[in-house]
Parts: structure tokens; sequence; C-alpha cells
């Protein structure tokens, strides 16, 4: 279990700020209550984005979490060390789950689809939390399983539905840890009236613990505009066959993708005039990335909460478990680099001591063409009239097509 925030105020800031309404600090770090107990996870951290059916609770209903974070409670006596055992945390989201699809299929053999759909979906999420943030542990992995057969029954009764596809990973490269498996992806196409020319593609990028079961309201806002979808996992996550610990993984990963569009762009009615990638959080990292690496094939790209540079500094990665993030943030993303141990600070310290070869500035990369680029993100404005950790202005960064 990571160190989380315990002992007494310091009078200095943290070196890095995160977006919160944190007033207090610990151990010179932001002081955050939802990281002293189970109880306190859920009710000033978890139950109101729940409650609004937003990350990481879209699909979801509060009152399929109550009873399983009440659960938890009582079987961890409110000890916040039960979230760093995923196989003890996952078990109370099981019977819920099981339920939710129970009567979902009961609903469809009544003849409601709308019910029925609503309930698969509520399954897969509260599966996903289970496996929340990463599936790194046999009961996440189960929990993952589970949770994309319940969104895949769900999925299809969507207008429009969401297509299960596998997109061949033509670029792998085994011996750099590639898997030679199928890059595992949901198709989403608009309705109504193709335009003559064509469909416009959003490749959705994944970020660290939101999946491709977990974006429908997102996904449903671009194919309501008339965008088709193609939404897949980031390397170290998911189902994900790209090297987790290659820089140079990713890159393999998108040119699959895209000859995959390219080569079903009659079948699909996809416009390759207009392909545009948008990548969420630590997904935001692989868009910075495609938007240089793959500039001659995209129209745009969004990268939305990511970083391309200082996510990588040793004293951030050092930091982040004592940040906002309900979990240990620092562990998840060395998993997800590929970084294994079963100490996860011995696994951290070793992420940390190379995650700079990841860095898209130190790899040139950034000096690389691009295609147009929106970057979306929080930034610490320093202003005396403004509180210490006070929430976070918006900043938004335009970059023209520089090829």
């Amino acid at each position: 279990m990571p160190v989380m925030n315990t002992g007494v105020s310091a009078p200095t800031a943290p070196p890095y700020h995160v977006q919160s309404t944190a007033r207090t600090l610990r151990d010179g770090f932001p002081c955050f209550a939802h990281h002293d107990s189970v109880s306190a996870l859920w009710s000033h951290k978890w139950r109101v984005p729940c409650a609004a059916g937003i990350y990481p609770f879209t699909d979801g209903r509060v009152e399929d979490f109550d009873p399983v974070f009440a659960e938890l409670s009582k079987i961890s006596a409110d000890d916040p060390a039960i979230l760093y055992r995923p196989d003890d945390y996952a078990k109370p989201f099981f019977p819920v789950a099981e339920q939710l699809v129970a009567a979902a299929q009961e609903a469809l053999s009544k003849g409601g689809v709308v019910e029925g759909r609503d309930l698969f979906l509520r399954a897969a999420a509260v599966c996903r939390i289970a496996r929340f943030p990463v599936n790194r542990s046999p009961l996440g992995q189960e929990a993952w399983e589970k949770g994309k057969v319940a969104y895949e029954q769900g999925g299809r009764l969507l207008d429009p539905p969401s297509i299960p596809i596998g997109i061949p990973f033509t670029h792998a490269d085994t011996a750099a840890g590639d898997l030679d498996a199928d890059i595992a992806a949901y198709l989403r196409l608009p309705q109504g009236q193709k335009p003559a020319t064509g469909w416009p593609v959003v490749l959705f990028i994944c970020g660290l613990d939101a999946y491709r079961t977990d974006h429908t309201p997102r996904t449903q806002q671009h194919v309501d505009r008339g965008y088709a979808t193609i939404s897949f996992e980031i390397p170290g996550t998911g189902d994900c066959p790209a090297a987790p610990n290659d820089p140079a993984s990713p890159d393999r990963l998108m040119s699959s993708v895209l000859d995959w569009v390219a080569a079903g762009a009659s079948a699909y009615g996809f416009n390759l005039e207009r392909i545009l990638a948008r990548g969420i959080s630590t997904g935001g990292y692989y868009a910075f990335r495609i938007a240089h690496t793959h500039a001659d094939r995209l129209f745009a790209v969004v990268a939305q909460g990511g970083g391309c540079h200082h996510m990588f500094d040793a004293d951030w990665i050092g930091a982040q478990n004592q940040m906002e993030y309900p979990f240990a943030l620092s562990d998840a993303l060395a998993y997800k680099f590929g970084y294994l141990d079963p100490d996860p600070a011995v696994a951290v310290a070793w992420y940390a001591a190379e995650a700079h070869k990841f860095s898209l500035a130190d790899s040139g990369i950034l000096r690389a063409p691009t295609c147009k680029l929106l970057v979306v993100n929080g930034t610490h404005k320093p202003d005396t009239a403004r509180k210490p950790h006070a929430p976070s202005a918006l900043t938004i960064f335009v970059t023209r097509r520089s090829r």
C-alpha cells in the first residue's frame, strides 16, 4: 500500500499542483479526506459524480454502488488499505453486477429493450469500478471480462449500436514486446443518410482507467453529430496488444488502426480526408504523439487532459500518490507502462528512473511536423488573489498545421 496523506501540516506548497478544492496541507501536499477511509472515498469523492452519471461512473446508478461501498467499508473496517488489494477490493462488486445482468435478461425477455439495455450498461459500470483503475489482478481481470460481456450486450441496443471489431495488428513487433493479437475496438456508425464524402472518423483513444466500455456519452455526442467513432485502449491497459514498455509501440498501434480505416473506407463509408483523433487523460499523451507521428494521415487531433513531458519527471511521479486521484496513481501508471514488481514501491522507483524515455520532448517528437492540434487542460496560474489550491482555470492551446 502506498503512503497516503498522513502527518502534520507543512508550511509550503507542493512542487506540483492539481485542480482541487483542498485548502489544507499534509506532509507538504494538498489534504484530501477521501484518502483517509473507504467511506470517505465514497461520500467525499465518488458519490456525487456517480449520482450525476459522470466519470468514472458513466452508465452507472448511485443505487448500485451504495451497497457495494457500504460492504467495502464493513469488511475492511473502513481501512483504505483494501483499495490497494485488488482482489479483496473487487469481490463485493460481483453480486451487484450479476443481479443487474439477471434483471437485464429478464427485462429483454419481456420486451423491455430500453430497460434491458440500461441494466446491462449499469452492470458494466459496476464491473468497471471493480477493476479500477487498471485490471492488474485475477479478479480485476475477471471484472474486466464480465464488464465487456455486459457492455456488448447493452451496446448492441444503443442507437446507433456499438459494434465490437478486431483490427489486425499488422505493424506488430513481437520482438519488441507486442502481442500477436488483434486490436480490440468498438465501432459506432452514425444513423441517417451518409454524406457524399463519407462519414468523418474519430479515433477515440482511451485513458489509464477508462477503457472502450466506458465512453458511451462521449461517443454518443460524436455519432449524433455525424462522426463514426472507433474506440480502443492504449498500451498497458484493457486488451491493447501493444508493448507497454516500448515508447514506439503506439506508433505501430496507430498505423495498424489507420490502415484498417483506409482498407474499410468503402465498406463502412469513411471519409479518409477527415480522420481525427481524440485522447483523454493518459490517452491525451497518445493524442499528442499521433498528432506528430501520423500528421500526414490525420485532419486534426484533440489532446484532452494529457501530458507529454513533465508527467515523466521523477518528482512528479513521486508526488502522484498524494494528489487528488482516488487511488495510487503512480502505482497504476507504473503498471500501465510495464514496470511490474510484487512491491509497488519498487515498480514506481523503476518507472521514475526510466520514465523520461516516454517524453515527447526528449525524444524529439514534439519538434516534428504536426496536424491541427487542440490541447485542452487545466493550469494553476500564480495569482495572489486566489487561495492556495483553488480550482484551476481552463487553458486551451491550438497549434496550426506545420507540415
